[in-house]
């Protein structure tokens, strides 16, 4: 992996920065919530205790407090009378709570509505009963099938049901010992697919504030004990009171209004007595609130799943213990609505067991705060974002300057020598003071020491002629004085040994010499405009005489081949193939000599039967003192030959290369020649 690739990755954990700020908000928003919870508490506290001093605006029915759970019925203030029609249709819209009326065995049979208007009292009752048994005159009796009993301070009404029509409420009148029809109690009977449905209206003074519904089940219209029953009429026989909100108590409660705050007061059985403000959903209800945006925000502050706020009642979890509760519940397009419920107890020192009076239940929407954590959550995003996008750009750009540094080290080490193993000097030397350019610097060092004693090896070939002449001189005249004189046969020969072993090594420091001479001429040499082709096949011809156990061949296009250089050289430097080719070579066999036109260039080329060139040698065969030839050193071959070609080749800015044939058959060697060195 690159150094780019890999600072870039190492950036990503600038993409901690919003993680960070998330983590952030999400305690910023736990802490609001708790303060706003904190804050509702407090403001249900205060109602709480205004009530408690005061319990008569929270209970002002003195019976009420008597009675058993279960028996009161609530009356739901309607804006408008209901149309007796017995089908309920202007109920529905209302959404009111129904009252479920359970039999003996806990199933629901019934339930009931029951609602104010002005001075009346409405009550819509629908009745489970797929088998109805309607009453049948005939029999005489007061209610020979299914009845409704309707309980209220001072009388018993009855009801028979029919299948259609109007209801008929008779009580017993003590007085005269008979059933009388209360015609101030109106109604009217519907049948349904799971039953029947009664619709009903009474004024609000004859239930004397109490009242109870009884809903009887009988097998037949013959009469008999009923089925099974269900109703809201306690054991004691007395109905449960009627309640209902409180209009001083409603006063009260306006005095502790806030904006977008709604407060209410229950009694204990969770029946609402007074309510004021509202949550401040609205504005929300009407949509002005983005429902993307919120979700992003829910899922960016890992907001727990919440249950629903009911709709049109108030969350029954909170009406239904004597402790302070607090919860928060999910609102429209999955806003936040918190709770909070304090009991009101009363203060009477002397009661043991203080009576649960109701219970005073705020709420409040979240929405301002939430408003406040996604505004800051929006602020912290963008400034989040610019930051890590700020540091990866910055990281990605100091990476890209970082790898061009290491790319420009990379190619100048490269590039520091040549393809034949020259050192080429200017080595760029950086001025920056990190580790880079440290490296740089000590790489420059190194290469410019490499080069000083690549430039003494060059020049020791000619010190070493230099300095052993001499003694070379000494030694061989001492043999020819030792030659000259009288020895033994025995002796003569280690003499002649000795003579040829100094002849052998004044001619490799003649070739040093030679070698050393010819580095400096060749720099010195003069370029002139040639035919290329004229000069190859004078070479020809020439090698051929030369080289009369071997086979010379040229391989040229036709017409001339203008070229520039030093001719002089040139030829020496094919001769310096030829004679490397023809040595190779077994006797008989075809040295081959092609030229061939390339775009700039010409490609010339020596070929050769014979053996191959041993792996790993291909390069250093242009080397000085580099020799694979397996004679042992007896016929004085010290590598110099390829080594002034390769310099001729250098002088005409071309290329020489050695590789083995692909057919395995012997050794080609190739100069790759500029027409304008």
């Amino acid at each position: 992996m690159k150094l780019r690739r890999q600072l870039l990755i190492v950036s990503l954990v600038a993409l901690a920065l919003p993680w960070a700020g998330c983590q952030y908000l999400r305690q910023v928003d736990n802490a609001l919530a708790q303060g706003q919870m904190q804050a509702l508490e407090a403001t249900a506290s205060a109602v709480a205790a205004r009530l408690a001093s005061a319990p008569q605006l929270i209970a002002p029915d003195s019976e009420r407090l008597g009675r058993p759970t279960g028996a009161q019925l609530y009356l739901n203030p309607l804006p408008q009378a209901p149309l007796l029609d017995g089908y309920g249709d202007d109920w529905r819209p209302l959404q009111l709570p129904a009252r479920e009326l359970l039999d003996e065995s806990g199933e629901a049979l019934a339930q009931v509505t029951l609602g104010q208007f002005n001075d009346s009292v409405y009550l819509l009752l629908t009745v489970a009963d797929h088998t109805p048994a309607y009453q049948d005159p005939r029999t005489g009796l007061l209610a020979s099938g299914d009845a409704i009993e309707i309980h209220t301070a001072d009388r018993h009404y009855t009801l028979p049901v029919a299948s259609q029509g109007s209801a008929r409420a008779l009580w017993h009148n003590l007085r005269r010992s008979n059933h009388e029809r209360e015609l101030r109690l109106r109604g009217r009977w519907t049948s349904s697919a799971r039953g029947y449905q009664l619709e009903l209206v009474l004024p609000y003074a004859l239930t004397g504030g109490a009242l109870s519904v009884t809903v009887i089940d009988r097998a037949s219209s013959g009469g008999g004990p009923p089925q099974r029953s269900a109703g809201t009429l306690p054991a004691d026989g007395l109905p449960g009171r009627l309640v209902q909100p409180l209009e001083e108590l409603q006063a009260e409660l306006d005095q502790f209004a806030r904006p977008q705050l709604r407060l209410a007061v229950v009694d204990s059985e969770g029946f609402l007595l007074a309510s004021s403000g509202k949550t401040g959903m609205e504005s929300t209800e009407d949509g002005q609130q983005s429902w993307l945006r919120s979700w992003i925000y829910r899922r960016l502050l890992a907001r727990e799943a919440l249950p629903a706020m009911p709709e049109n009642a108030l969350p029954p979890g909170l009406t239904e213990s004597r402790r302070v509760a607090q919860q928060w519940f999910r609102g429209p397009l999955q806003s936040r609505i918190g709770a909070a419920s304090v009991p009101v107890i009363t203060r009477a020192d002397a009661i043991i067991e203080r009576p649960l009076l109701g219970r005073v239940i705020a709420l409040q929407s979240a929405e301002a705060l939430q408003s406040l954590t996604e505004s800051a959550a929006h602020r912290l995003w963008l400034i989040s974002c610019a930051a890590a996008g700020t540091a990866l750009l910055l990281l990605l750009g100091y990476a890209s300057w970082l790898s061009w540094r290491i790319r420009r080290l990379h190619r100048a080490a490269r590039n520091a020598v040549d393809a034949s193993g020259k050192l080429r000097g200017g080595f760029p030397r950086s001025r920056m003071g990190d580790e880079l350019g440290a490296l740089n610097r000590a790489f420059a060092s190194l290469l410019a020491e490499l080069d000083q004693y690549h430039q003494y090896l060059r020049t020791l070939s000619g010190k070493l002629s230099h300095e052993l002449r001499t003694p070379l001189a000494v030694v061989r005249s001492s043999l020819d004085n030792l030659a000259a004189s009288d020895l033994d046969e025995h002796s003569r020969r280690y003499a002649e040994r000795a003579m040829d072993g100094g002849a052998r090594l004044s001619g490799i420091l003649n070739s040093l010499s030679a070698a050393s001479n010819l580095e400096a001429s060749i720099q010195q040499a003069e370029v002139e405009d040639f035919d290329l082709a004229d000069l190859l096949e004078v070479l020809v011809q020439s090698y051929g005489d030369a080289q009369p156990h071997h086979r010379l061949a040229l391989d040229k296009p036709p017409g001339e081949l203008p070229c520039r250089g030093a001719p002089e050289l040139l030829a020496q430097l094919l001769d310096k193939l030829v004679d490397n080719a023809c040595s190779f070579a077994p006797e008989g066999s075809e040295v081959r000599l092609s030229v061939r036109r390339e775009k700039d260039s010409y490609c010339l080329s020596v070929e050769n039967d014979g053996p191959l060139l041993p792996e790993g040698y291909a390069h250093k065969l242009f080397d000085s003192l580099v020799s694979v030839r397996d004679d042992g050193g007896r016929a004085g071959h010290l590598g110099l030959g390829l080594h002034i070609a390769r310099l001729i080749a250098d002088f005409h800015r071309g290329r020489l290369t050695a590789a083995n044939r692909e057919d395995g058959s012997g050794v080609t060697f190739a100069l790759e020649l500029p027409r304008e060195p």
